[in-house]
């Protein structure tokens, strides 16, 4: 259960949400379970109550209509991972936070996902030098959507094709993961995803 709601309250989405309806919940009951202190003063701004709770009810609406996108998107990315059950899917389609389709590339083309604010960042090979393409969409987002398909988190800010990862490198207290490529930056690995990438490089080597 904690780790559950650790997961809604880490989303600004789900947080503002809860917020909203707390708000809500307080001028609801404001109106209808007035006080006797204050019945006066509330009965005196009973029409600028009303409107805020109209305003909050219409933000609510919004933000929910915001994570149903976002859910579509994701049951999207759950039919096509159905259809390709396999690790090595024939395309990467990255999607947008409204569903648009922005980029769709074979995975040896893909090296990694870097996050930058509101948007994420996709350095792939393209005619055979390194080009990006800059999508508004989070990287928690794309890493629900290719788990189990070799895109794996191994930062904060980044998500990395472990099958394009020449090596893994420990340079004193940190560790670094190369694509044998002197025009693709090394991308660190943040001890909180150390484990699960160490998991993901030693599957993928020894297959």
């Amino acid at each position: 259960m904690r780790k559950r709601l650790r997961y809604y309250f880490s989303d600004k989405r789900y947080l503002t949400l809860a917020v909203l309806a707390f708000f809500v919940l307080i001028d609801v009951l404001l109106l209808v379970f007035t006080p006797y202190e204050i019945h006066d003063l509330v009965v005196k701004y009973r029409i600028p109550l009303m409107w805020l709770l109209v305003c909050l009810l219409a933000a609510m609406f919004a933000v929910c209509l915001r994570i149903v996108t976002i859910l579509n998107t994701k049951i999207e990315a759950i039919t096509q991972q159905n259809e390709h059950p396999t690790d090595e899917p024939e395309k990467y389609n990255f999607y947008d936070e409204k569903g648009e389709l922005r980029l769709s590339a074979r995975p040896e083309t893909v090296y990694y996902l870097e996050a930058a604010d509101n948007y994420v960042v996709i350095h792939y090979l393209s005619g055979g030098k390194m080009d990006k393409i800059m999508i508004r969409n989070s990287l928690k987002n794309l890493e629900w959507r290719f788990r189990n398909l070799g895109l794996v988190r191994c930062h904060r800010s980044y998500i990395v094709n472990l099958s394009r990862v020449q090596l893994l490198r420990r340079q004193e207290n940190e560790v670094f993961l190369d694509f044998g490529d002197d025009r693709i930056p090394s991308i660190p690995v943040s001890k909180s995803y150390g484990a699960s990438v160490m998991d993901h490089f030693t599957a993928n080597t020894s297959n």
